[in-house]
């Protein structure tokens, strides 16, 4: 169902871009509502939430006539009294706190804005006071002012003290003036100076009682925000799908997995003419050895094939020409160096460890992803468990296997077991040094080149020329790989004659 959602809005560019239009102005409902239902929610909160609840019809209208969008359609709510409530109550840019004046809308409460008309007016209000009192007075000099000490009050030079009225009462004698209060503007001064304090609380009070109408349709907000993420992600998908050309997924029904061209969707962005790579398993052959030196790209490829079968999973395209994969139950992996000192586990440890949960928990429908095992040992003891490994996940679980190892001596277990092949990621040699081509064929590395990425790392030319002598000593005089080969072929043969069929965990003989 989401690779038919990506597919219609891969296909159709148009509709693509208006639903990403559209989802601009959608913000993120979930948090909003959980602000909501703790009591955290903020005047702005509420702004977002009223951009993000217009925009639905539009989405709704534009999804409703594509089938693969149904699903949706019928989960999809709109919320027009939320819309109503919140387009009445909150202005168009609220303040980030309650209380000052700034979210309320006007015409939403008679008594809100009857206290900021009066303080919206204060100013005429003075005026007209000031007008009146001159004029009653006689007084043309009168002003009418404010201190934050003793508030409004009216001044009046000496020189016109003699006409001042019994009703004014004195608040205060100057040099060059005198100062009055007036039953008149004493009202208007305790108005004023109420004004804010009450417009504060009122505000605060209206702007709760809104929220609280809205944890009415708490719930139902929740699911839309669902509704509308799984939508943003599909949405998502489609787009990297056209940016990067990806291609739809198939799912087989025999177990087997044929990749042409695919492509890491993380390395490719980063690294120039990425070289894509086929893959190609089933029954008969499901377990694959990669050789290769440092930096051939054999990481890349075993890691791709993993990432590329969870993206098709989870109803995303993939980077690939075509694909064909079957239904994994897990996708298992081995990867990587690291410890756990602080808990006594050393990094050996914590790598059988890996693998001991690999052995006893992968099936056959798992995918199974090795990045070198046995590497924190010494080197015989480090290939006998990469083989008995090898041998117990292809013949007691016989799922899906990538191991990639610089144990060349490995490549002898193809000649053995008919479902192990090898691979190994293509170089080039020159007098120059080596070119890494990355692209992985069938066949055996015939070194791990250790030395040539060392000399591409900068180590000094003396440590080089050392290590090639020793290199050479140690090839003539190590006879491993002629062990292996005769201890696997007397292996094999006890193995062929004291089995019937697949051998399960408990009958598996590691050595």
């Amino acid at each position: 169902e989401r690779l038919d959602v990506v597919q219609a809005l891969y296909s159709d560019r148009h509709l693509l871009d208006e639903l990403r239009e559209y989802f601009h102005s959608v913000y993120d409902i979930e948090r909003i509502t959980s602000r909501l239902s703790t009591e955290r929610i903020t005047p702005r909160d509420l702004q977002s939430l009223r951009t993000s609840l217009a925009v639905l019809p539009y989405i709704k209208e534009l999804i409703s006539n594509e089938t693969a969008f149904e699903g949706f359609c019928e989960r999809f709510e709109l919320f027009p009294d939320e819309l109503e409530l919140l387009r009445r109550s909150i202005v168009d840019e609220p303040s980030s706190s309650i209380g000052d004046g700034n979210v309320i809308r006007k015409g939403f409460d008679a008594q809100l804005d009857s206290l900021r008309d009066l303080l919206d007016n204060s100013v005429e209000k003075i005026r007209a006071i000031e007008t009146s009192e001159k004029k009653s007075t006689g007084i043309p000099s009168l002003k009418v002012k404010f201190n934050k000490v003793f508030g409004y009050f009216l001044e009046v030079p000496k020189s016109q003290s003699g006409k001042v009225p019994e009703s004014y009462t004195r608040k205060q004698t100057l040099v060059n003036s005198e100062r009055y209060i007036t039953p008149e503007l004493k009202e208007f001064e305790d108005k004023i100076l109420s004004a804010n304090e009450k417009i504060q609380s009122l505000e605060k009070a209206l702007f709760l009682c809104v929220c609280s109408q809205l944890m009415n349709s708490l719930q139902r907000l929740k699911d839309a925000a669902i509704v509308l993420s799984e939508i943003d992600a599909l949405q998502s998908l489609s787009l990297v799908a056209r940016k990067y050309n990806y291609c739809r997924p198939r799912f087989s029904v025999d177990g087997s997995a044929r990749i042409s061209n695919s492509r890491h969707p993380i390395v490719e962005r980063f690294v120039p003419d990425f070289t894509p790579n086929d893959i190609s398993m089933d029954s008969s052959e499901n377990f694959f050895i990669v050789t290769g030196p440092n930096m051939s790209g054999k990481s890349t490829f075993i890691r791709q094939v993993a990432l590329l079968s969870i993206m098709a999973q989870m109803g995303s395209f993939i980077p690939a020409k075509d694909a064909m994969l079957p239904i994994y139950d897990r996708v298992f992996t081995r990867i990587g160096a690291r410890d756990e000192l602080a808990s006594g586990k050393s990094t050996f440890l914590v790598e059988m460890m890996e693998t001991a949960t690999i052995l006893s928990k992968a099936t056959e429908d798992s995918l199974v992803i090795l990045d070198e095992v046995g590497r924190g040992t010494s080197t015989f003891d480090g290939i006998s468990i990469a083989w008995a490994v090898s041998e117990f996940i292809y013949e007691a679980i016989g799922c899906h296997t990538i191991f990639a190892t610089h144990f060349t001596e490995l490549t002898e277990l193809s000649s053995m077991y008919p479902g192990i092949k090898n691979k190994t990621a293509r170089i080039v040699e020159t007098e120059k040094g080596i070119i890494f081509l990355h692209k992985v064929i069938n066949g055996v590395a015939n070194s791990s080149h250790g030395i040539e990425v060392a000399k591409l790392a900068g180590v000094p030319e003396t440590v080089l020329s050392r290590a090639k002598e020793i290199l050479r000593v140690i090839s003539k005089q190590s006879a491993l790989d002629k062990a292996v080969r005769v201890l696997t072929a007397e292996d094999l043969r006890e193995i062929r004659q004291s089995k019937k069929g697949k051998m399960n965990r408990n009958q598996i003989s590691l050595f």
